[in-house]
């Protein structure tokens, strides 16, 4: 029993002292601005300031960081002081971000944007990162038109590779300290972006429906009102994927616009049903062709406007 006791005594201690081996640094970011939100980039700008304090005097973190997320970046301003018995690093940098955008449920969607700092130098058996949250801020003058931010968060930790990149120390992977921020950030008039997009759709869909008032008698009116819907509603939509870009999934945007594209595909539908009816010779099929017109048209609004209804309310919540 004893013995037991002393071994796992000793392993503690073991464990204790290699990990009080390892040098530690409090890293924080004060951020200037976010910009350039590009989607379809997939991309997003941002100015900060970050700053590294460790005691360890051998420590050269000059060049050590490095932004892996990043598309470009560019380092300055970078000095070190000693500040009693702690070096106090500073560096400016500029950096373009890459971001995956979400756009499934534009424009009531919400992004979460993360700048990662990774050690380039060092590895966790060197080197541990400790956030400054306290101390890290996004400057108040943040001011977007399209967006605004929700929270904005610092958080410590490790990343890890399948690879030692050839280091011969170590064997099968290896692991680096970073410090990941992110911002959540909520889309502007949700509501007033969603009616300009898609007002022209909307207006295409109500075209076609307007075939009901024209007479079965004018055959060529009746169709070409619902192709000059059929071009309308096309017309928007490529609009509106110029502005917001193409996805692997269904978004609202094209849950809105094939919506409208089936809706003109099934009136085309009833307006040959009610021209056969109406050019029958039969003056009660004809009849019955007023008034398959009649109803359709408020069935077609009802429907039309309580699917839309529950796509938008899907995609608000």
């Amino acid at each position: 029993m004893k013995y037991r006791t002393l071994l796992l005594s000793l392993c503690l201690f073991v464990s204790f002292a290699a990990s009080a081996q390892k040098d530690t640094c409090k890293i924080g970011l004060y951020v200037n601005c976010l910009y350039d939100f590009d989607m379809a980039g997939k991309s997003f700008m941002s100015d900060f300031w970050m700053w590294m304090n460790y005691k360890n005097d051998s420590l050269k973190l000059d060049d050590a960081i490095e932004i892996p997320n990043s598309k470009s970046t560019e380092f300055s301003h970078y000095s070190v002081e000693k500040k009693g018995d702690i070096n106090w690093a500073t560096q400016k940098c500029r950096a373009q971000i890459m971001h995956q955008w979400d756009v499934s449920k534009f424009p009531f969607d919400e992004q979460r944007l993360t700048i990662e700092l990774e050690d380039a130098k060092y590895d966790t058996s060197q080197l541990i990162y400790v956030a400054d949250s306290a101390n890290s801020k996004l400057d108040c003058a943040f001011n977007s038109k399209e967006w605004r931010m929700k929270s904005f968060t610092v958080n410590g930790g490790e990343k890890s590779y399948q690879t030692t990149y050839g280091n011969p120390e170590l064997m099968g992977s290896s692991s680096y300290p970073r410090v990941v921020a992110e911002f959540v950030i909520k889309r502007h008039n949700s509501w007033l972006m969603l009616v300009k997009m898609l007002t022209g759709a909307y207006v295409a869909f109500l075209i076609s429906c307007f075939v009901f008032f024209i007479s079965s008698e004018c055959q060529d009116s009746r169709f070409g009102l619902c192709v000059g819907g059929l071009f309308a509603a096309i017309g928007n939509k490529y609009i509106v994927e110029s502005t917001v870009p193409s996805s692997t999934i269904n978004t609202l945007m094209d849950d809105v616009h094939n919506l409208t594209f089936a809706f003109i595909l099934v009136i085309v539908g009833i307006i040959i049903i009610s021209l056969s009816l109406f050019n029958s010779g039969d003056e009660r099929k004809k009849r019955k062709s007023l008034k398959l017109d009649k109803w359709t048209f408020w069935t077609l609004i009802g429907l039309y406007t309580l699917v839309n209804v529950f796509l938008i309310w899907r995609a608000a919540h």
